[in-house]
């Protein structure tokens, strides 16, 4: 992997795919969540959460990945 890559859903990154992703970065989810902290989110229409892109990016950051982007919180 060379870049995130898109979204499932059209809002953001479902947490099935959002824990692919950070297992295949290599970090672990207690890592990632603890960086994540407290953030809005989407539910889908089957009932499962979904992640912003911009809070997976600025998590990123945080940990000093290099998929990683700044944002400022809204």
């Amino acid at each position: 992997m060379n870049k995130l890559p898109k979204p499932n859903h059209k809002l953001g990154y479902p947490k099935s795919q959002l824990e692919s992703i950070i297992e295949d970065l290599g970090i672990t989810k207690s890592k990632f969540y603890k960086a994540f902290g407290i953030n809005t989110c989407a539910i889908s229409e089957t009932g499962e959460t979904i992640v912003y892109p911009c809070d997976v990016e600025r998590t990123l950051w945080k940990l000093g990945h290099g998929f990683g982007r700044f944002h400022v919180w809204d």
